[in-house]
């Protein structure tokens, strides 16, 4: 009996190719056991060779060369481990003795107290997190004291190029998604006023919702997706490059050049920003007042102080500056955090933008609980 396996490719000689043969005693491999020959019937091979009586006699010495590749398809249908009888030259005797010597990988047990061991380990690093921003914060504090007592050592040149680089590159994605929110909150509630008769009320819910809540919201999530992440991925880099360590080495602390620019500037840039996306939001909600309630844009205009006190759009302005610091803020901790190598660098990248949506959507929760009946009515 007769079990050959061999390469389909036309332009390799079939003699070459690995096959085997046996006479119910012995069984002889021939042929060149190397990866070219093997192509894609690494799979098949092995599936073969398993199926293999292992009290036969495995004669390799035909084999007229042998890879790792080919040693590693004997070995695993051998059950990693040399077969009871075998025959084989010195040089493939070496190169089995080699795969002997590596350790097989297996998982490691799954212990009942595992998870445990992670909620201690993910909270170990939360608070080494945390303290690490506490100590980022005060050296903010600290920089921002001695800009101010000596103004001439003030970064302004970072800060304003921060700023062009923050403000104007982010009205266009701005401007489309405060226009589309004013058009969904519209839309949605349009029907349901309609239905009670109450149409003048669209004016509340446009003004309120947007000039409060999804005007600096929706602005904070796009800076920290867009900008946030640059800042970190910035920071980061230089410290692949080790320029973070020549500007130690000069003396230069790195929070009074990268960081604090990028705190003042998103604090300045982010309540205009807002405020843009407000007015965007506002016209999109005017649009479809006009066309599904019949209420001009004129008189939007003229009711819309009267119905949203004041209050709502300082509110929102306030916020987008607390949301601007805190972006910076942690753009800048994460991107100090980075490690000189890429993956390092990315990992910090990504936390930066998931760790600053969330701060900013939770700290948007909490104020909204402490203003809740404030502003609301003249």
């Amino acid at each position: 009996m007769t079990e050959k396996s061999s390469d389909p490719r036309p332009t390799d000689h079939p003699a070459r190719n690995p096959h085997w043969e046996h006479d119910g005693q012995t069984l002889h491999l021939s042929g060149r056991w190397t990866l070219r020959r093997l192509g894609g019937n690494v799979a098949t091979l092995g599936r073969a060779l398993r199926q293999v009586d292992p009290e036969l006699l495995w004669d390799l010495s035909a084999i007229e060369a042998l890879d790792s590749a080919g040693a590693l398809l004997l070995w695993q249908a051998w059950g990693n481990q040399l077969p009871a009888h075998l025959q084989m030259e010195d040089a493939h005797q070496r190169i089995f003795a080699r795969l002997a010597q590596i350790q097989p990988i297996t998982a490691p047990p799954r212990r009942p107290w595992q998870f445990l061991d992670q909620l201690g380990g993910f909270l170990i690093e939360t608070a080494h997190d945390l303290w690490g921003l506490f100590l980022l914060m005060g050296a903010l504090l600290l920089e921002f004291g001695r800009g101010l007592r000596r103004p001439r050592g003030f970064p302004w040149r970072e800060i304003s190029a921060t700023i062009v680089n923050t403000g104007p590159g982010s009205l266009p994605i701005l401007t489309v998604i405060g226009f589309l929110i004013g058009v969904v909150i519209s839309f949605q509630s349009a029907s349901t006023l309609a239905t009670y008769g109450a149409n003048i009320y669209i004016i509340n819910i446009a003004g309120l919702s947007i000039l409060r809540e999804f005007g600096p919201l929706i602005t904070a999530i796009i800076l920290s997706g867009r900008s946030g992440s640059a800042f970190t991925a910035q920071i980061g880099a230089m410290s692949v490059t080790e320029e973070l360590d020549a500007l130690r080495t000069f003396g230069i602390p790195p929070v009074r050049r990268l960081i604090l620019p990028k705190v003042i500037a998103l604090a300045l840039v982010v309540p205009l920003l807002v405020l843009w996306t407000d007015l965007v939001g506002l016209f999109g909600a005017m649009l479809v007042a006009k066309t599904d309630l019949g209420i001009s844009m004129r008189l939007f205009v003229q009711q819309m102080p009267v119905a949203v006190p004041s209050f709502n759009l300082w509110l929102g302005i306030a916020k987008g500056a607390l949301f601007g610091i805190l972006i910076a803020w942690i753009a800048g901790f994460h991107g100090l955090k980075a490690k000189p190598n890429t993956t390092s660098l990315s990992r910090e990248t990504t936390n930066s933008v998931v760790v600053s949506i969330t701060l900013v959507i939770l700290i948007d929760a909490l104020l909204a609980l402490v203003f809740a009946n404030t502003g609301i009515t003249n």
